[in-house]
């Protein structure tokens, strides 16, 4: 074995499955869950230790489902340059252990959200559900809209912090979720766009990497007015404070968009602050609810 011990081995290392797990996408979708409670909230007893059971379910869950998408993809990840250097495509992860862990937390992710409310573990078991089964598994390699309905994954994240809050669904609650589901598909498209000759080489019929770039840069910009719109439908339960928070990230976003049509170098930049958007609509969340 040489250096490794026969526990590095086993384990892997913790930098490995860090990367594997996607680390600050699950952090967002730990904000989204969050956000998700917040705005539905009613000042039922028991808020704290509800946030933290959340808090662990959607991070449990995530990265579990991020390891499972990972050993689901070593194929993929093999064939692009921008993967193939992954823990799970050179085996310093094994990837029999990765599906080991990846469905222990799965499974924690769905027991921390029981502990706190039925619905809220269907939502988690759904977005977990949503993301290997109906994304990895039925719909990447097959369809170029694969991430819109994939994207529901997301959503499902916030409709647990929802149901956490409130034992039901709420209308601001529900609209949240479909911020995330617009949300989603501008993002990965702007990504995809960068990362066109990878998707292809790869046999990915991502849209904005199988379709013309002005196409899908329409296509972005539509998801993300789309995106914008009940981003703003929210300020009629929130308020200006909200209001106030969104409003110069919302325009820099459009701008993006519209700079993407015309430029599609610009996706990337669209990409990298789309997230930073989406944390101020969560920011903007919290503190509308704490003022």
């Amino acid at each position: 074995m040489g250096n490794r011990s026969y526990g590095t081995l086993l384990m892997g290392s913790i930098r490995d499955y860090l990367g594997l797990m996607q680390y600050k996408i699950v952090a967002l979708l730990v904000m989204s869950a969050i956000a998700g409670f917040a705005i539905a909230y009613a000042g039922a007893p028991g808020a704290l230790q509800a946030i933290l059971l959340l808090a662990i379910a959607i991070t449990a869950s995530s990265a579990g489902g991020e390891l499972l998408n990972k050993i689901l993809e070593i194929d993929l990840d093999r064939q692009m340059k921008r993967t193939s250097r992954r823990a799970s495509v050179t085996g310093r992860v094994d990837a029999r252990i990765a599906v080991a862990y990846g469905l222990s937390l799965a499974a924690l992710g769905v027991i921390a959200a029981y502990a706190i409310d039925m619905l809220a573990a269907v939502m988690v078991l759904l977005g977990l559900v949503f993301y290997i089964i109906v994304y990895t598994l039925l719909l990447k390699r097959r369809s170029r809209l694969n991430i819109v309905i994939g994207g529901l994954a997301g959503s499902f994240c916030v409709w647990a912090g929802v149901a956490a809050a409130s034992g039901t669904v709420t209308l601001p609650g529900f609209l949240l979720g479909l911020v995330v589901l617009f949300w989603i598909p501008g993002h990965i498209w702007s990504f995809a766009m960068k990362y066109r000759s990878d998707y292809h080489g790869a046999g990915v019929p991502m849209l904005t990497a199988v379709a013309k770039a002005r196409n899908g840069a329409l296509a972005i910009a539509l998801f993300n007015i789309a995106m914008a719109l009940v981003s703003l439908s929210l300020v009629l339960f929130l308020g200006i404070y909200y209001a106030a928070i969104i409003a110069i990230p919302m325009a820099i976003v459009l701008y993006l968009s519209a700079k993407t049509i015309m430029e599609d170098k610009a996706a990337w930049t669209l990409f990298k602050f789309s997230s930073v958007y989406l944390a101020f609509v969560f920011i903007g969340i919290l503190v509308a609810v704490l003022v």
